[in-house]
């Protein structure tokens, strides 16, 4: 509690602020008037204030009310005097009944007609005189890599299914796909319940309402790179190869998931062959070795599964080494005749969980962008990598990855 003032600080017509009961707020002088402010001293500063959801009261009882606690404090300034001067008493847009401006919205700006999820860069300063919108366009840095006209915003689809705990499925590929900027879609497959532990349970569906679903995108929403997951059973294998084929659908990412991290079995064994069958000749990139029956236990024959892969008709192949023993984990793409590997350091950690489904969205997201395959490629493992040593340690088991964090720099400055 402030002392009280002595000197009796400010001249009574100063203090005595409500003159009369309000007026409407129709009146034409400034609103702030008409609910009873006169010249302002610290009186209205302190009193008008509604707290904790208490409603002002009526001009006069609390002018009363004001007089009779009035405080202050020995070492008024100048300068507070000043400051209350110039806010009750310059002039403002709603004296002549004009539109007044919101000047703590900033213009946001969506670099070349993408949102900007995230980012290593602070927003530009706002220019206020040319500001007219708090949401404008920015333009195109660059035309689109061919004379046929681009969305707005890329469009990336999965094929999967359903995963309860959120850590691996169509909601894993989503969060990456949500991280990279491009908008994602999803024709879900079958539905899991499961958590870090295990999945206790899964079914599929029906293969016609899985192909209703392709249809449907297919028809509106297009996606320019694709990958698929869980596809649970042949029939399902075999519809989507189908309208795959059919709908030309471009950048197909095929990541066959047949167990999950826990162990537990996710595609009836039937569909395996199906697969390297129906689905590699169409894929663009392929991330599984198991479809060669190789047995993986060394970098060389990483790499005799890969080409094993492109053997069957893929373009490209990855082979992921996480499971190896060493310091280093290391990754292997086989693309056009040439291996490249790619090695990080190896992280100790169980949050493992989603890991193949992560890699694979990210890696369609980065085709989406037009960035060329080796591009994509390690700008997937970086995310996942990064994800898997920020991970936010959920569940009991093998936990979720941090999809928060930020996805490689956007937009591209190639394919697009």
């Amino acid at each position: 509690m402030n002392t009280v003032d002595h000197q009796g600080g400010a001249p009574a017509t100063e203090r005595d602020v409500f003159r009369a009961p309000p007026r409407g707020l129709d009146h034409r002088e400034n609103p702030l008037r008409c609910v009873g402010f006169g010249d302002g001293g610290e009186g209205p500063c302190r009193h008008l204030l509604n707290r904790d959801g208490v409603p002002l009261e009526l001009a006069h009882e609390r002018a009363a009310a004001g007089r009779a606690g009035d405080v202050g404090s020995h070492d008024r300034t100048a300068k507070l005097q000043a400051c209350r001067k110039r806010f009750f008493h310059q002039p403002h847009a709603l004296d002549e009944r004009q539109a007044a401006p919101a000047p703590g919205l900033a213009p946001l700006k969506i670099p070349n007609r993408r949102d900007q999820i995230t980012g290593y860069e602070f927003p530009r300063a706002p220019e206020w005189g040319r500001a007219q919108s708090i949401c404008q366009e920015a333009p195109q840095e660059s035309p689109p890599p061919s004379g046929r006209a681009q969305p707005a915003m890329r469009i990336a689809l999965t094929i999967a299914g359903s995963d309860s705990g959120g850590g691996a499925g169509i909601q894993a590929d989503l969060k990456t796909f949500h991280q990279f900027g491009v908008f994602g879609t999803t024709v879900i497959t079958a539905v899991t319940a499961q958590n870090t532990v295990g999945v206790r349970a899964w079914e599929a569906l029906p293969v016609a309402l899985v192909i209703r679903q392709i249809d449907a995108l297919a028809d509106d929403l297009p996606p320019v790179a694709l990958k698929s997951g869980m596809l649970a059973s042949a029939e399902i294998v075999a519809a989507v190869a189908d309208r795959i084929a059919r709908r030309g659908l471009p950048n197909y990412v095929l990541d066959p998931v047949m167990v999950a991290s826990s162990g537990d079995r996710l595609l009836n064994r039937d569909a395996e062959q199906l697969i390297a069958g129906r689905l590699v000749p169409l894929a663009t990139l392929v991330e599984a070795a198991v479809l060669t029956g190789h047995e993986v236990r060394t970098v060389d024959d990483m790499e005799r599964a890969g080409r094993a892969l492109v053997t069957l008709g893929a373009k490209a192949a990855l082979v992921k080494g996480g499971h190896l023993p060493g310091s280093e984990a290391v990754d292997v793409v086989i693309a056009d005749g040439t291996v490249r590997r790619f090695s990080r350091p190896r992280l100790d950690t169980t949050s493992t969980h989603g890991t193949g489904c992560t890699l694979s969205a990210a890696i369609a997201a980065g085709l989406a962008l037009g960035r060329p395959l080796q591009h994509a490629v390690a700008d997937a493992l970086d995310f996942v990598h990064r994800a898997m040593a920020a991970a936010p340690g959920l569940g009991k088991g093998r936990g979720p990855l941090n999809h928060f964090v930020p996805a490689p720099p956007r937009p591209p400055t190639d394919g697009l």
